[in-house]
C-alpha cells in the first residue's frame, strides 16, 4: 500500500508544470531503489520482489493519471497559487531530508552549484512552439520521461517549454489512444536512457550525484513559486510531507 501511495503522489506531481515526480521519489528515500529496479527491468534481469515493487509504483502513477488528470488540470487553472504552494511545501520538507544525506566537501559544493546552474539555464529557456504532430509528441514524451526521473526538473515543465503541455493533458483527459501511445513510447525511451545514466552515477558518484540533484531541486523550487505563494498552503504541504513520510518511506 505504501508503494501505491508513493506512485499516486508521483503521478499527481508529474501532472503539474514545475513539480517533479523525481523529487517525490527522492524525498521518499526510495530514489535509488526505484532507479535500480527500473534498470533491472529494462535489462530483463529484474528480481521478483523488485518487479512487484515497480508494479505497485506504476499502479499508483496510472491511477493518478487516469483518475485525477481533469481535477489537477482544474485546480492548476483555477487555484494555481494554492496548488503549487502545497507541492512546494512537500518539496521543502524533502530538502531537509536531502540535506542530511549529503557529505559536504569541495566536490559536493561544486556539484550543488552545477545543478543549480543547470536549473537556472532551464528557467531562462524560451518557451517552444512545437506543433503537436505525432513525431513531436514522441519527442516530447521522451524529454518528459527523462526529466520525470530527475528531481527538480519537471516533465510537465519540459512539455510547457516545448509548447506541448496542453495537447498532452488533453490527450490524457480525453483518452486519445494514438497520442497516448506516442507519448508513452517516447516516455519509455527517455526513462530507459536516463535510468541507465542515474543508475551508473548513483553507484560510482553517489554523494556528488545527490549534491547535484539537491542543487537542481533548490532552484527548481524557486521556479515553482515564482508566480506567488500561499504560506498557509506551503505549511499544509510541509505538514503533509512529514505525514506522507510515515506512509511512503
Amino acid at each position: 500500500m505504501k508503494d501505491i501511495v508513493l506512485g499516486f503522489v508521483m503521478g499527481i506531481a508529474n501532472l503539474l508544470p514545475g513539480i517533479s515526480g523525481g523529487t517525490i521519489m527522492f524525498i521518499s528515500g526510495k530514489y535509488e531503489s526505484i532507479v535500480d529496479a527500473v534498470w533491472e527491468l529494462i535489462t530483463l534481469k529484474i528480481k521478483k520482489e523488485d518487479f512487484w515493487f515497480l508494479m505497485r509504483i506504476a499502479l499508483g502513477v496510472v491511477a493518478a493519471f487516469l483518475g485525477l488528470s481533469k481535477l489537477i488540470d482544474y485546480l492548476f487553472i483555477h487555484f494555481p497559487v494554492q496548488t503549487v504552494s502545497f507541492f512546494a511545501g512537500l518539496i521543502i520538507g524533502g530538502l531537509f531530508y536531502l540535506y542530511r544525506e549529503i557529505s559536504f566537501n569541495f566536490k559536493a559544493s561544486l556539484s550543488i552549484a552545477a545543478g543549480a546552474l543547470l536549473m537556472v539555464l532551464i528557467m531562462l529557456a524560451n518557451g517552444g512552439n512545437f506543433p503537436p504532430n505525432y513525431f513531436n509528441l514522441f519527442i516530447g514524451g521522451a524529454v518528459a520521461g527523462a526529466t520525470m526521473i530527475l528531481p527538480g526538473i519537471s516533465g510537465s515543465s519540459m512539455l510547457v517549454l516545448l509548447g506541448l503541455y496542453d495537447d498532452a493533458i488533453h490527450a490524457v483527459s480525453n483518452m486519445e489512444i494514438l497520442k497516448l501511445i506516442l507519448l508513452g513510447a517516447g516516455a519509455a525511451a527517455g526513462i530507459a536512457l536516463i535510468t541507465y545514466l542515474m543508475s551508473f552515477l548513483m553507484r560510482k558518484f553517489k554523494n556528488e550525484t545527490i549534491s547535484f540533484l539537491y542543487g537542481l531541486t533548490v532552484v527548481g523550487l524557486i521556479f515553482i513559486v515564482k508566480d506567488g505563494v500561499s504560506i498557509s498552503f506551503i505549511l499544509f504541504g510541509l505538514g503533509s510531507y512529514f505525514a506522507l513520510g510515515k506512509i511512503i518511506s
